[in-house]
């Protein structure tokens, strides 16, 4: 008789699988089943939904983000006495375009299409993470991809900063994909 543990991976990576034949994206799930279902669930309610920002903004974007670089992080921040990870892409773009933007980055996670290959990233893309702190969504911080292997960020220990997102010692374990948003 399977156990109950069993039947969930089974199920999970068997409906993983069919829903997505990206090995990348199960690759750095690890066959770790709390995951798959936090995935599963989130995919399972849409994921590279179109939105139309104008194509000129990717530099204004960018030079908003900058503009928080040093600003310390705050959990629900979204000024420049704290914000968080999601809030700083989300005024980011929000100063830029009047296109409603989620605020939530699982949220945001869902618009544009998905790289999943750090190494085919553009500035301007969103770039998000999984497993960065404990909570029940998959994607757990976002940043915006500025070229040559760096994003902007807002990060628990330094405030907004910039990282790499290849980083041996953290990010590049915890990258999940990015998002084209910006053209």
């Amino acid at each position: 008789m399977m156990s109950l543990n069993k039947f969930i991976i089974i199920t999970a990576f068997v409906f993983f699988s069919a829903c997505n034949s990206n090995d990348n994206l199960l690759e750095k799930l690890n066959n770790n089943t709390e995951l798959i279902i936090k995935y599963n669930e989130f995919k399972s309610q849409g994921i590279e939904k179109e939105i139309d920002f104008k194509k000129n903004i990717i530099e204004n974007v960018i030079d908003t983000a900058f503009s928080f670089l040093g600003t310390p992080n705050k959990y629900g921040g979204i000024d420049k006495s704290g914000i968080d990870a999601s809030a700083l892409v989300y005024v980011s773009i929000s100063k830029n375009s009047k296109i409603q933007f989620p605020r939530i980055a699982q949220d945001m996670a869902r618009y544009g299409k998905q790289i999943t290959d750090p190494d085919k990233l553009k500035r301007g893309d969103l770039v998000f993470f999984f497993d960065t702190y404990e909570i029940n969504r998959i994607i757990t911080s976002v940043g915006i991809y500025i070229g040559n292997g760096e994003f902007i960020h807002s990060s628990t220990s330094d405030g907004v900063t910039v990282s790499q997102i290849n980083d041996p010692h953290y990010w590049k374990d915890k990258f999940f994909y990015g998002t084209r948003i910006l053209n």
